[in-house]
């Protein structure tokens, strides 16, 4: 069984509305309805979890009625850092599923996720264990020391910025988890950082520069373009 993973438990005090940013509303929809369905429509993903804010868990599940994510299968309370949460879905996974059942893990706040980065997550899960989106970063990389004063030029082909989904065999992901909680590493914020830490190597999958994350009002509006784009301005 292939299930999805949706991080939906933080708050940002930088970003400016009222609501939190997973929760709001974009062309009648809340961000994560759009991020939700991409998992309902995938093929491949059998079930899909929520970890949740805390107070919102009943405001997920309407939301699942109403925009018809019949693969919701679990709402859980987030924790408070990636890793935490991570864990909770483990814990709460280990309960019905195989070791070698595929757990997507993937930020309610990126909702333009496409059908072939989640399939390329799970296909190179299923040969190497794990499958971690990525993408080459556009830009040349400076080393710095204090922020301001730049020692020396790295070349950006050595260097993959990280994206989700991040996509674990169960029974590894548990053995990670259990690995950290002896090595006291804790406060990830994501379990990426938290494997990297353990000194396991990391497998890359297919990212895309079009799946943005959602941190900033701005990337709200950014959000709208895109998806206007890419729907040639059918919503």
């Amino acid at each position: 069984m292939n299930i999805a993973v949706l991080l939906a438990g933080g708050t940002d005090p930088n970003f400016k509305m009222n609501i939190p940013k997973q929760f709001v509303n974009v062309y009648n929809r809340p961000i994560i309805v759009y991020t939700m369905e991409a998992f309902q429509r995938h093929s491949e993903i059998d079930a899909i979890m929520v970890a949740c804010l805390s107070g919102w868990e009943k405001m997920v599940e309407a939301y699942a009625k109403q925009f018809n994510i019949d693969k919701l299968r679990w709402i859980i309370t987030g924790g408070s850092n990636g890793q935490e949460t991570s864990r909770l879905a483990v814990n709460e996974l280990d309960k019905c599923c195989n070791d070698d059942d595929i757990v997507v893990i993937h930020d309610a706040i990126r909702p333009l996720v496409t059908n072939e980065v989640i399939s390329d997550s799970i296909h190179i899960c299923r040969k190497k264990g794990m499958g971690i989106a990525a993408v080459t970063s556009m830009e040349n990389v400076m080393l710095t020391d204090d922020g301001v004063t730049g020692l020396r030029s790295i070349s950006r082909y050595a260097f993959k910025r990280i994206q989700t989904p991040q996509t674990y065999l169960l029974g590894n992901l548990r053995r990670y988890h259990e690995e950290a909680l002896e090595q006291a590493v804790f406060g990830e914020v994501d379990t990426n950082n938290m494997v990297s830490k353990l000194g396991k190597p990391i497998s890359l999958s297919k990212g895309s520069d079009l799946n943005i994350k959602i941190n900033t009002v701005e990337d709200v509006e950014m959000f709208k373009a895109l998806y206007n784009m890419i729907n040639d301005d059918n919503i």
